[in-house]
């Protein structure tokens, strides 16, 4: 699936600072083209028009760009979708015991790539709890991968639990791909069927709608 809109969220954000920048000028040159320094004249309500058009176009475009990052579009990369999910070997963060997705095999899974340092990665959190306790029994696991310190993810989940499997890379692990496209987009997320076929994937924070629509389709199969 390709995304509609392919500008950046921070181009977006960039060009509606100069819409609104722009547009306030408008407003404030628009009396001045009055002899009288006021709203008189077509010029000058003219300019004061355009000025008011141009600084709501540029609110909406970042409203635009903050609901495209808060809701970011699933997509499909070629070369990875459909294929098997190559082997992930990762480390518990509660008992230290080494783990792989192939001792998942036979549940849909929802892996998450994050960090604890990743702001969208924290807004998700919730999300991913209340997914994985919804439709734990039906048979999907979440599974919570950092590339940082075991002790890191243990001094963050006193205060914030995490109800998914939380796991994290051995020392001196970097990630294989495709899973180390969370090197430039965090959190990445894969979904992974009950016979370890990449079904979906996607960069950046989602809610529990969009988990659903991605991974409900795999459990009736």
């Amino acid at each position: 699936m390709q995304e509609a809109f392919p500008i950046s969220p921070p181009l977006l954000y960039a060009l509606a600072g100069l819409l609104i920048i722009g547009g306030g000028a408008l407003l404030w040159l628009a009396p001045r083209l009055s002899p009288n320094r006021r709203l008189e004249g077509a010029a000058s309500w003219m300019g004061a028009l355009f000025g008011g058009v141009v600084m709501l176009s540029g609110l909406a475009l970042g409203v635009l760009a903050y609901l495209r990052q808060q809701q970011p579009e699933i997509v499909q990369p070629p070369g990875v979708v459909g294929r098997p999910a190559p082997e992930l070997a990762f480390r518990l963060v509660d008992t230290d015991e080494l783990r792989t997705l192939a001792d998942y095999r036979g549940k849909v899974i929802l892996l998450n790539l994050w960090a604890t340092w990743c702001s969208p990665c924290l807004a998700e959190i919730p999300e991913l709890n209340r997914f994985q306790q919804a439709y734990r029994d039906q048979g999907v696991v979440v599974i919570m991968i950092s590339d940082e310190s075991r002790q890191t993810i243990l001094e963050f989940t006193k205060e914030r639990p995490l109800v998914a499997v939380s796991g994290y890379l051995p020392e001196n692990t970097r990630w294989p791909p495709p899973y180390n496209r969370v090197e430039q987009a965090r959190p990445t997320t894969f979904v992974i069927d009950r016979d370890g076929i990449i079904r979906e994937t996607w960069p950046g924070a989602a809610n529990f709608a969009q988990f659903e629509a991605a991974v409900l389709p795999y459990l009736e199969e």
